[in-house]
């Protein structure tokens, strides 16, 4: 019976971290006042929200802590998966990205160029509903990481 508990504890952690990961494809920032909003997706990869040919242009630069946020939940994932003991780990990655998912705004760097000339802005974000999923599928796989650490311990 004791096995089928470590087992349901890993399959979840395992559940959770993958669903985290997949909420790249969500709306994560928002811009504030507005309905405008970006995925995940484009605000790691980088996107470009308008083009004006050689006079304007305005976008997302690629960021590679926003990828790396949303990796870090699958990776905690795969060491569950690979190892019997990757419960230290995989609870540092998950804590990691669940930090790194509530810094995205700060990292998101928006520019604009007109006329050739560049300019970074700054813009007010507020959390868009897959930034808020990601989030708490992190503390959650977190928590229960360090859960099964205490009781391992």
């Amino acid at each position: 019976m004791k096995i089928r508990h470590v087992n349901d504890s890993r399959i979840i952690s395992v559940i959770i971290g993958i669903l985290a990961s997949l909420m790249i494809i969500l709306p994560v920032l928002v811009l504030k006042d507005s309905e405008t909003s970006y995925t995940g997706l484009q605000v790691a990869f980088g996107y470009e929200f308008t083009n004006l040919g050689s006079w304007a242009s305005g976008e997302i630069a690629f960021n590679p802590l926003v990828l790396l946020a949303f990796v870090l939940p699958l990776a905690g994932s795969f060491m569950l998966i690979l190892s019997n003991r990757g419960y230290l780990l995989s609870t540092i990655m998950f804590a990691a990205a669940a930090i790194l998912i509530f810094m995205i705004p700060e990292f998101t760097k928006v520019t604009v160029t007109v006329l050739g000339n560049v300019n970074e802005i700054d813009v007010e974000w507020t959390y868009g509903l897959g930034l808020i999923i990601a989030a708490s599928l992190s503390i959650m796989a977190t928590l229960l990481g360090l859960f099964k650490l205490s009781r391992n311990a």
